[in-house]
């Protein structure tokens, strides 16, 4: 049911190891890095199979000074193929590239009986790589930026996890933005907390899809 969708907040921004960071984004600035989560009352295939196809002009409206999503473009193919690229269109004006990097769907969940412990004199089994993950993954990267944030930021990423939970599954929502030398304290202090706020929005909207609105 909608009711039943919570929003939880993490601690902002959160920040990413420090080894790494530089090699991840070709030597560029430290991410700003922002998390969301939101529980929803649907399972997580559920969830990951109504949100990720739906439409991007009806989960992300536009918030203050934030535009929203109008429209997609120039797409390269399906978008749940890794390696997909298109325009995303905003209501500024503005455009920018999204590069599709992950699609995994969760695994459907289990109805049937987990199976017995092994003995003690049983070897354990080798590890199973084929069976789907129980959390869904969806990640992309975002370039070409047009409009005011082509002055703010060179790149980003956006990383999506659908995880199950006791009573259905829970939406986290991660995006990290490179900012452009000199701009970190604008994107990280003045764009940061009304972006933060961009994302509780949509993801409310983001829960009540997977809820079946």
């Amino acid at each position: 049911m909608r009711g039943q969708a919570q929003l939880c907040g993490l601690p902002q921004p959160c920040g990413l190891p420090r080894q790494g960071v530089r090699a991840q984004y070709g030597g560029q600035m430290k991410p700003v890095v922002f998390t969301e989560v939101i529980d929803t009352a649907v399972s997580a295939r559920r969830a990951f199979d109504r949100v990720v196809p739906r439409d991007d002009a009806e989960l992300f409206t536009g918030y203050l000074v934030l535009p929203a999503v109008t429209r997609v473009s120039d797409q390269t193919g399906p978008w749940t193929t890794p390696g997909s690229r298109r325009t995303v269109h905003l209501s500024d004006g503005g455009t920018f590239r999204e590069h599709l990097l992950r699609h995994t769907p969760p695994a459907e969940p289990s109805t049937t009986t987990p199976p017995a412990e092994p003995s003690p004199t049983t070897p354990p089994p080798e590890p199973d790589t084929t069976t789907p993950s129980a959390v869904g993954e969806f990640d992309y990267r975002v370039t070409d930026f047009t409009g005011a944030l082509a002055h703010l930021v060179s790149e980003a990423r956006a990383s999506w996890r659908y995880e199950p939970t006791a009573t259905g599954s829970r939406i986290r929502w991660t995006y990290e933005y490179v900012p452009l030398p000199r701009r970190r304290f604008v994107v990280e202090r003045l764009i940061g907390p009304i972006w933060r706020r961009y994302m509780r929005r949509s993801l409310l909207v983001c829960a009540r899809v997977a809820e079946g609105a």
